[in-house]
């Protein structure tokens, strides 16, 4: 049964559809392009890894940097925990109990075989965004708003997610972001890291590259790795 806030956003959302193909458009490209997304993240942090180096607490800094990644890469690992947990949720396009108008043809293709709780997208980018708070709450505030005007509220205008898939994974995101970032948890886990990298910069840099591109990537490597795991064990 679907519950009555997601019917009520998804369908007074969905009539909208058609009415301004520049829009449709424009929102379709958002959602596929990941340069404004994973990519755009990644560049502010590398952004300010570097200058970390300028300040007093520079590797304080540091170890926000490594946590937020950190965070991420938890919030990933519960979400698609979960997906093998619940039932399979069929994404709104393909809902029977409603008749979503799809933005592009292509969205039911590539929406087809994926269960939507909770959202994959929801659970990265606040967990970033939560992360980021621990920087700077300006920056903060700005990854939040960002998350939900151009990455949160696309995904429902094209019927990928109901509200409660992304009410979801902004929670998991939000925890993960926090307990990630906690000061024990810095001091245990990525203090010695961050000295570590000075000793060995290639190695750490080459797992930092690594870890931001699968970011660029929305993890979408590590979760197809964590997905093929779960299903065989």
């Amino acid at each position: 049964m679907l519950p009555s806030l997601d019917r009520m956003v998804l369908e007074s959302l969905n009539q909208w559809v058609h009415v301004y193909p520049g829009f449709d458009e424009f929102v379709a490209f958002l959602s596929y392009n990941t340069l404004l997304k994973g990519a755009l993240f990644t560049i502010v942090l590398w952004w300010r890894w570097f200058q970390c180096a300028d300040t007093l607490s520079g590797n304080g800094c540091r170890q926000i940097i490594l946590g937020v990644l950190v965070g991420c890469l938890f919030g990933v690992g519960v979400t698609r925990a979960l997906t093998h947990v619940f039932a399979d949720r069929p994404r709104p396009l393909h809902n029977t109990e409603m008749s979503l108008k799809p933005v592009q043809a292509q969205l039911l293709s590539d929406s087809a075989d994926t269960s939507s709780f909770p959202s994959d997208h929801a659970t990265v980018f606040f967990s970033l965004a939560t992360g980021l708070f621990f920087l700077s709450r300006r920056l903060g505030v700005a990854a939040v708003l960002y998350v939900v005007f151009f990455i949160c509220l696309p995904r429902l205008y094209l019927g990928l997610h109901y509200p409660t898939d992304l009410l979801a994974g902004g929670v998991i995101g939000v925890a993960t972001g926090i307990g990630a970032n906690l000061p024990a948890v810095r001091r245990t886990f990525y203090a010695p890291v961050v000295q570590w990298q000075y000793v060995h910069p290639s190695p750490f840099y080459v797992g930092l590259f690594l870890m931001s591109s699968q970011l660029n990537q929305m993890f979408g490597g590590l979760r197809e790795l964590l997905s093929f795991l779960a299903s065989r064990f």
